[in-house]
Parts: structure tokens; C-alpha cells; sequence
């Protein structure tokens, strides 16, 4: 069963150039078009468009941490689909630790 419009909303410890280096590691592609600050994937039938918003910053304390508002709309994806490109897209974000 295809969904219509899924819309996954994150604010990312990224800066722009940071996260257009790790996206085709995210997506699973190579092959994006970009346009402005929209990104078009296609996988087969479905659409994903990811919707990079303006760079800011987080302070605490003294500390000054990028913040980059993102939008993943998927379109024409079932679920176990939006799930596995997810998991691939948090996989790549994912920054060391532990």
C-alpha cells in the first residue's frame, strides 16, 4: 500500500555545506537535482524531496553549534519503504559518540 504525502520535520546539527557532503551517503544516490534549497531523489515511483530551510545557530553557554532546519516529504513511498530510507538517512547524520 503507497502513502500519499509523508512529511518527516528535524532540526539537524549540520551546517549546509556539512550536510550536501553526506547526502548522497543519505539518500543513497549520487545522481540529486538540486534546485535552490530543495533537493529531488527518485526511487522508483516515489518522490523524496528534502527541504533545506536558512542556517542558523544554537548557543549554550559559549558553545555556538550549527542548526539546519530540514524536510523530508516523501511521496508514492509505502511505509516499510519510508522506514528503510529513514534509517538509511539517519545512518549517514548519525555522528560519533559513545
Amino acid at each position: 500500500m503507497l502513502a500519499g504525502e509523508h512529511i518527516v520535520r528535524k532540526e539537524m546539527g549540520y551546517t549546509n555545506k556539512e550536510f550536501m557532503r553526506l547526502l548522497p551517503k543519505a539518500v543513497g544516490q549520487t545522481d540529486l537535482q538540486i534546485h535552490d534549497n530543495e533537493i529531488h531523489v527518485h526511487e522508483g515511483d516515489g518522490l523524496l524531496r528534502i527541504q533545506i530551510g536558512d542556517e542558523s545557530e544554537r548557543r549554550l553557554g559559549n558553545f555556538r553549534l550549527p542548526l539546519l532546519p530540514v524536510s523530508l516529504i516523501f511521496t508514492g513511498f509505502s511505509k516499510p519503504q519510508i522506514e528503510s530510507a529513514l534509517d538509511r538517512f539517519w545512518r549517514a547524520y548519525q555522528k560519533g559518540g559513545g
